[in-house]
């Protein structure tokens, strides 16, 4: 629930409109690739009929290739089920008992920005290794802004893309939607991101000014679904996309009172329809062992995709779904006037052909691996090819080369991948 309470208003002064500049960050340095969906106050029971009668087939899909379920929020007697606690166990891992935001202010909460020094899992990415490339696009204010209490999600992400919604209107938040699906769309097929949270809030204001027993949410889950939809094609039609491996995780804060009109509380109580909740994922590692998914479990998740730990002393509730290797990796070195390349990947792609564009000194003839054989390889100038058969997991190029940078640069069909020589 984003309209705080205070007052019992139906809505705070808005912000003016604010002009965004598009999404854009540093290049990341990980083929083991993270985004994080949250669709605020989504039903489970009303999303799941949608994906069997094909309205959200998006979802489905992801589902089919990983899992969903529901999962009840674990918060205490006295907790409100609001977005600034549900969120804030999203991103940090831990429930509101550890977090301390627990609904009373109203989503006004100062907590959210500091949230008893459990952090977020942007900032904790950015903490561990700072390479790695991280970004954040909402249009809640709470989650990326110095607004309401919040930040949620501090202010360590390289990239921050927040739509400012300026009445609290269904066609104001579904503009909002527009806008945060357009620049993570563009970011997310030009840029190189190595993960990132993306909000869409259209379902959850839909509930309180409209009801969610009624076609207008209904319509509102058909629409969100589309728009995770293009963030998945988005990610589908990038360049280095065969090279990567990519985890998707959609999670909502909280249900909904299956009104069937207006109301600002259309989730405060501690209703099983309130408190339910849901993850659906794909990826390394997450498929039917997936059972019982948890939100704190997002974080730890996050983190072990990316191939970073939770230490134990984080004092995290959540644990990883998954507990597979991270999936792809890519290097080149020189070593002993030799190249040496290697290139692991985890979506095991079916090729016929992958081919080698050398640095400018690269000389002699190459020597290449295709999981763990020798295969033929052809030179010509500086390209090597190499014909291939089946799926291709691992693969290994040697090649002579006197002092070089520049970057090796590799091919296959819809597929193009820049490895930086070191």
């Amino acid at each position: 629930m984003r309209i705080a309470l205070a007052l019992c208003a139906l809505a705070l002064a808005a912000p003016p409109a604010l002009a965004q500049a598009p999404l854009s960050g540093p290049d990341g340095t990980s083929l083991n690739k993270v985004l994080v969906i949250g669709t605020d106050g989504t039903r489970w029971d009303l999303l799941e009929k949608a994906m069997k009668a094909g309205r959200a087939p998006n979802l489905a899909r992801l589902r089919r290739e990983g899992f969903g379920h529901p999962t009840l929020l674990e918060f205490g007697p006295n907790t409100f089920t609001l977005s600034e606690v549900g969120w804030s166990s999203i991103a940090s891992g831990v429930w509101e008992d550890k977090h301390g935001v627990d609904g009373s202010k109203f989503n006004m909460d100062p907590g959210q920005a500091t949230k008893n020094g459990y952090l977020d899992f942007l900032t904790r990415i950015e903490n561990r290794r700072a390479r790695l490339s991280t970004f954040l696009a909402s249009d809640w204010d709470n989650l990326g802004l110095a607004e309401n209490g919040g930040p949620i999600f501090g202010s360590a992400m390289d990239a921050n893309f927040a739509a400012r919604v300026p009445v609290e209107t269904i066609d104001a938040w579904n503009r909002g939607d527009v806008e945060v699906t357009a620049a993570s769309t563009r970011y997310l097929r030009r840029g190189n991101p190595d993960a990132g949270f993306v909000y869409l809030g259209l379902v959850d204001e839909t509930a309180h000014l409209a009801g969610s027993a009624t076609p207008t949410y209904a319509n509102a889950i058909a629409t969100t679904d589309a728009r995770i939809g293009k963030l998945l094609r988005a990610i589908r039609s990038r360049a280095s996309y065969p090279f990567e491996s990519w985890t998707i995780l959609v999670v909502t804060d909280h249900g909904q009172k299956p009104l069937s009109e207006p109301s600002i509380i259309s989730h405060f109580g501690q209703t099983e329809l309130e408190l339910t909740s849901f993850v659906i994922g794909s990826g390394p590692g997450l498929g039917r062992n997936v059972k019982k998914p948890k939100v704190v479990d997002i974080l730890p998740t996050v983190l072990h995709q990316l191939g970073l730990a939770t230490p134990r002393g984080w004092n995290i509730d959540g644990h990883s779904f998954s507990r597979a290797r991270p999936a792809s990796s890519a290097s080149a070195r020189v070593r002993g006037g030799r190249l040496v390349a290697k290139l692991s990947l985890g979506s095991r792609p079916k090729v016929r052909r992958i081919d080698f564009h050398l640095p400018a000194r690269a000389r002699g003839a190459a020597t290449v691996r295709v999981n763990g054989a020798s295969v033929e390889a052809v030179t010509e100038g500086k390209t090597v090819h190499v014909a291939l058969r089946g799926r291709l997991h691992t693969v290994s190029l040697a090649v002579g080369t006197g002092k070089t940078g520049g970057s090796l640069v590799v091919t296959m069909r819809n597929g193009k991948l820049a490895i930086p020589v070191s």
